[in-house]
C-alpha cells in the first residue's frame, strides 16, 4: 500500500512539471506575439498555441483518470474498532447482619407483686372568673367624676356620641318612583271617613253639576282625588252655618243685630262656602297657564337638547319631570308619566289626554305636535 501510493506521487508531480513547461511555452508565445509580425507568422503561432493548449488537456485528462480517480478508493482515515472488554460479573454478597438482642426490663408492677402506686393527683387550676363590676353601667358620681378627668363637656360628649352613630348608619339612596300617588291628608281623611258616602251620592245624583268642577280639577292639579275634594267642601259646608250663626250671635251683642239677619247671614255665609269650594279650582287656572307660559321657552330648549342625543321619547319628558326649574310644567309632565307607568298607556295616548286637560294653550299646541310628529314616524329631533 505504501509503495502505491509513492508511484502515485511520482508521477503527478511529473504532470506537474509538464503543465509548468507548457504554460511557459504558452506565456511565450503570446509574449512573442506582442511584437509587429506578419499575418503568415502570427498565424503560425497561433497554429502553435492551439497544439500546445490541446497537449495541455490532455495531459489534465490523463492525470484525472490515472491519479485523481485511484486516489478516491485511498481511505485515509480506518474506523477505530472498539475492543469490547467484558465486564466482571458483580456477585452479590449477602452480609449477615447482627441478631437484636431485645431486652426484656421488668416493669414495676412486675417485680413487686401487688404494687399500688399513688398517681399524681393532678391539681386544678382556678379559673379567672370576670369581674361583673367591669361592665356594670357607671353610676352618675363616676360618669361625673370621669367627665372631669378627661376635662370634657357634655355637651362635647353628647356630640362625639352622635357623630359615631351617625357613621354607623347605613345611607340608603331614596329612589323617587316614576309616577305619582296622591294620598289625602289628615283632614282631607276625616273628612272622607264621615263624609265620603254622602259625597258619592250627590255625584251620582247631580252628574251635571259636579262635571265642569272635575274638568276644573283635572287642568290645575291639585294633588288630591276628586272625590276627597268634594267630601271636603261638603263637610266646611255643613261647619259653616253652625259657626257663622253663633259667630254673629256673639256679635249681636255689640251690633245688636236682630235673630234673622244672624240667620240670613249664616245661610249666605254658607251657600258662599260651597260655591267658594266650587269655583277655586277655576280660579287657579288663569295663574297655571300664565306660569306655563312662561317656563316652556326654557323647556323646549331643554327638551330639544335630549332629543338631540338620540334619547327615547319618554326620556325627555322623565328629565324634565325631574329638574325642579319648571314647577308648574312639571306637574302637567308628571301626568304624562302616570298614564304610561301607572296606568299603562302608551305614549301618543298619554301625550292626547294630558293635552285635553291642560289649561296652556302653547302646551297643548305642543303635545299635538308631537303626537302627529310621532303617529307620522317622524323624528322629534327635527320637531
Amino acid at each position: 500500500m505504501p509503495n502505491k501510493t509513492l508511484q502515485h506521487a511520482e508521477s503527478i508531480k511529473k504532470i506537474v512539471d509538464e503543465i509548468i513547461k507548457k504554460k511557459n511555452q504558452l506565456n511565450g508565445i503570446k509574449d512573442f506575439n506582442q511584437i509587429k509580425k506578419t499575418k503568415e507568422e502570427i498565424k503560425n503561432n497561433f497554429n502553435l498555441i492551439e497544439k500546445e493548449t490541446t497537449q495541455l488537456f490532455s495531459i489534465i485528462k490523463i492525470s484525472d483518470e490515472n491519479i485523481v480517480k485511484p486516489l478516491q478508493n485511498i481511505n485515509v482515515l480506518k474506523p477505530v474498532i472498539k475492543n469490547e472488554i467484558p465486564k466482571p460479573l458483580q456477585q452479590k454478597i449477602e452480609i449477615p447482619r447482627p441478631a437484636q438482642n431485645v431486652l426484656n426490663i421488668p416493669r414495676p408492677a412486675d417485680t413487686i407483686p401487688n404494687s399500688n402506686i399513688p398517681k399524681p393527683e393532678m391539681q386544678q387550676l382556678p379559673q379567672p372568673q370576670l369581674q361583673s363590676g367591669i361592665f356594670r353601667r357607671l353610676t352618675k358620681d363616676e360618669k361625673a367624676r370621669y367627665v372631669k378627668e378627661l376635662n370634657l363637656s357634655y355637651e362635647e360628649l353628647e356630640l362625639f356620641v352622635k357623630e359615631k352613630r351617625g357613621k354607623n348608619k347605613i345611607k340608603k339612596e331614596i329612589k323617587e318612583p316614576d309616577y305619582t300617588i296622591y294620598k289625602p291628608n289628615d283632614l282631607g281623611a276625616f273628612a272622607n271617613k264621615y263624609m265620603k258616602k254622602h259625597a258619592d251620592k250627590l255625584v251620582k245624583k247631580y252628574p251635571k253639576i259636579f262635571q265642569p268642577l272635575f274638568d276644573k280639577f283635572l287642568m290645575v292639579e291639585m294633588e288630591m282625588i276628586s272625590r276627597s275634594y268634594v267630601s271636603l267642601m261638603l263637610l266646611f259646608t255643613i261647619l259653616a252655618f253652625p259657626s257663622l250663626f253663633i259667630f254673629f250671635l256673639i256679635l249681636n251683642f255689640a251690633f245688636k243685630l236682630s235673630i234673622f239677619t244672624v240667620l240670613f247671614i249664616a245661610i249666605i255665609g254658607t251657600v258662599g262656602t260651597f260655591l267658594g269650594f266650587y269655583f277655586y279650582p277655576a280660579s287657579l287656572l288663569g295663574g297655571k297657564s300664565a306660569s306655563i307660559k312662561l317656563e316652556l321657552p326654557f323647556a323646549l330648549v331643554h327638551m330639544s337638547a335630549v332629543a338631540g342625543s338620540g334619547a327615547q321619547p319618554i326620556s325627555i319628558f322623565e328629565l324634565i319631570a325631574d329638574s325642579k326649574e319648571y314647577p308648574e310644567l312639571r306637574k302637567e309632565i308628571k301626568k304624562i308619566l302616570n298614564y304610561t307607568n301607572l296606568f299603562g298607556y302608551n305614549l301618543t295616548n298619554a301625550l292626547r289626554n294630558v293635552a285635553a286637560t291642560t289649561p296652556s294653550k302653547e302646551l297643548k299646541e305642543l303635545l299635538n305636535g308631537m303626537i302627529s310628529t310621532i303617529e307620522t314616524g317622524g323624528d322629534l329631533k327635527d320637531y
